[in-house]
């Protein structure tokens, strides 16, 4: 999987739809007209370019990323072109509300590419580290991805069962999931409040399964 795909394809993949809609990623996928598309249009330009991928929700896209051991981090200031990043803005309740790819970085924030914006379409766009709702990045395994700086370190995340609400903390480096306690999801929403923990919201049970699942504990702290 990646073994010919480069970064820069995929993201000349995207940059010649700039200013259309979603109708090709709706057929592509498919969903239906007037669904959101910018999680399945990140995964046709992956997909068309070499790299397997199907997800039209954003959350499940990073918690996948996650639990197969690609490289991710909850910094944007360490992004390269060609990487994933989500956003958190607050109107997905439980989840990531966007997903773009990185073009290029400034000293203050990062250009985009994104499906989904501007009126429902292709578009670049700028934002700034601070303020912008970038919470998380992932690299997809490209064939000419260099190795992540070895200080760069990735927060503990949350996920959550749509089934039962159950509510799941992934511990580093990704491949375990620890059930929270009430007291340990009280303790582990207090440092998602502080920026220490992602909250990537509920993500399908299939996904659920990828994790090694430990039983609750008592107190997880942030």
């Amino acid at each position: 999987m990646g073994s010919v795909t480069t970064a820069q394809q995929v993201l000349d993949f995207e940059g010649a739809r700039l200013g259309q809609g979603g109708d090709e990623t709706w057929n592509w996928y498919p969903l239906a007209p007037g669904t959101a598309w910018c999680a399945a249009f990140q995964s046709m330009a992956l997909s068309s370019c070499g790299i397997p991928t199907r997800f039209a929700w954003v959350s499940s896209m990073f918690a996948d990323y996650i639990s197969n051991g690609y490289y991710t981090s909850t910094d944007a200031r360490h992004a390269q072109p060609g990487d994933l990043v989500g956003f958190e803005w607050g109107s997905t309740p439980g989840g990531l509300d966007h997903v773009a790819m990185i073009l290029e970085l400034t000293a203050t924030g990062a250009w985009t590419r994104n499906g989904n914006v501007n009126g429902s379409k292709v578009a670049d766009l700028w934002f700034p580290f601070n303020g912008g709702g970038m919470v998380i990045i992932g690299r997809p395994p490209y064939s000419n991805s260099p190795p992540p700086s070895p200080e760069i370190d990735m927060r503990d995340c949350l996920i959550r069962d749509p089934r039962n609400g159950a509510v799941y903390r992934i511990t580093q480096p990704g491949n375990v999931a620890v059930h929270l306690s009430p007291l340990a999801y009280g303790n582990a929403m207090e440092a998602v409040a502080n920026g220490l923990i992602v909250d990537l919201g509920e993500v399908p049970p299939a996904t659920l399964g990828n994790f090694g699942i430990l039983p609750s504990i008592l107190e997880v702290k942030g």
